[in-house]
């Protein structure tokens, strides 16, 4: 077996656990560990809360691009997480980036469900994604703020 079907097995295998239900249960995707305590939240109720859309380019996309999805603050205040934590996003392949959650606080930075209209499936950088308003506030445009862009986001953790 070529290196690329090995490759295209472990995707076609990640992707059908991520949907199976569990016991009874729509899949968890997203893992908050914070004080003490991990709160897991499934596709289904990411949807569920108020949806923001962000209108916006970065370093990974090629055109201005529809994201909608949670703003990651009303995730964090469900936690009883504050401006001053730091988070630690985790992404499946366990690329790991800190950043402050005041960032979520000061800026509608949404955790991004669809794209143009289209849930992102994990090779289009889903299920869900970081991305800031980028083109609304100019001062994001910064490479440390491109480097908090996490893609296929699984677990975010807080010091």
């Amino acid at each position: 077996m070529t290196r690329q079907a090995i490759e295209m097995v472990k995707f076609c295998l990640v992707a059908a656990l991520m949907a199976l239900p569990t016991l009874g249960h729509a899949a968890d995707i997203l893992t908050v560990n914070a004080h003490g305590a991990a709160e897991s939240f499934s596709m289904e109720e990411l949807q569920e809360m108020p949806q923001t859309t962000v209108v916006t380019k970065n370093d990974y996309v090629e055109t201005t691009t529809t994201f909608v999805g949670p703003k990651l603050r009303d995730v964090l205040a469900g936690q009883d997480i504050g401006p001053e934590s730091e988070l630690i996003m985790t992404a499946l392949n366990d690329f790991t980036v800190r950043a402050p959650a005041s960032d979520a606080y000061e800026h509608d930075v949404i955790l991004a469900l669809s794209m143009d209209g289209k849930p992102m499936s994990i090779r289009d950088k889903g299920p869900i994604w970081v991305i800031y308003p980028m083109d609304d506030e100019p001062k994001l445009r910064d490479d440390i703020y491109n480097g908090r862009l996490v893609w296929q986001l699984k677990s975010i953790a807080v010091e």
